[in-house]
């Protein structure tokens, strides 16, 4: 082998494992299809990208020796394929001045111990690693440094829910209606930690439909302004953020 093939290999063999940002650059973002048909972004290359649920404010909680395990994806303007929409993507600033691309504001990461296209491994990693997918996530997990991991919105918006409410019905009404409005996605589509049989639909007493995780119905906070935001938690002693690990079953 050549001098110059030496060289090709070694830079392939780099690619790969991950020795650094530069190393994994890409132009582009694309999409890859899992196992079971689910369509999950990666970059031009085929390696997958994820999601830190840490990030729960849109910037990257991810530094030092987490950035070694966990490097950024970056591409300026990067081409993408349909069905994505490029006002899914945008780009944050990290602290050493480092750019970042995110997808609905998540910002985007490979994990160094994906070995070559189509490698998901860092799937659920600390339970706080996880892909995206297309279509996007309709209910996500995100992790508060004091309060833990809690169910949010696909865009980071805190989703709480009422003591008070028996399972499968909502008492709320006028003025509580405001404050907290319902919370009603189109369908549901849930990271791989959370199981889609949890979430269902129920009728409130106006007719309105309402999204409902085990049994009890899930809302916003009117006060909440950005994503990231847990105003409501422990509201009245009545209102708390849903923590999947820690929630009553329905019925009791």
């Amino acid at each position: 082998m050549n001098t110059v093939s030496r060289a090709f290999t070694a830079f392939g063999v780099m690619l790969f494992l991950g020795a650094g940002l530069e190393a994994r650059a890409a132009t582009s973002v694309d999409l890859r299809k899992n196992s079971s048909g689910e369509s999950y972004l990666t970059d031009s290359r085929g390696m997958t990208l994820y999601y830190y649920t840490k990030d729960e404010d849109g910037q990257s909680a991810c530094t030092d020796g987490c950035l070694k395990a966990w490097p950024v994806f970056y591409a300026d303007s990067p081409n993408l394929p349909s069905p994505l929409q490029s006002s899914d993507f945008g780009t944050i600033t990290r602290p050493d001045n480092t750019k970042q691309t995110t997808y609905r504001g998540w910002p985007l990461y490979y994990w160094v111990k994906d070995l070559k296209p189509g490698d998901m491994t860092g799937e659920g990693v600390g339970k706080v690693w996880y892909i995206l997918t297309t279509p996007p996530y309709t209910v996500m997990l995100s992790t508060d440094k004091a309060l833990g991991t809690h169910l949010v919105d696909g865009q980071g918006r805190s989703l709480y829910w009422f003591t008070k409410d028996p399972p499968g019905a909502s008492d709320g009404t006028g003025a509580r209606n405001a404050a907290w409005p319902a919370f009603a996605p189109d369908s549901f589509k849930v990271p791989s930690a959370l199981n889609p049989a949890d979430f269902t639909m129920i009728t409130r007493g106006d007719g309105t439909r309402q999204a409902a995780y085990k049994g009890y119905p899930l809302y916003y906070f009117a006060k909440d302004l950005k994503r990231g935001d847990i105003n409501g938690q422990d509201l009245g002693k009545a209102w708390y953020l849903v923590d999947p690990a820690n929630f009553p079953a329905a019925g009791m």
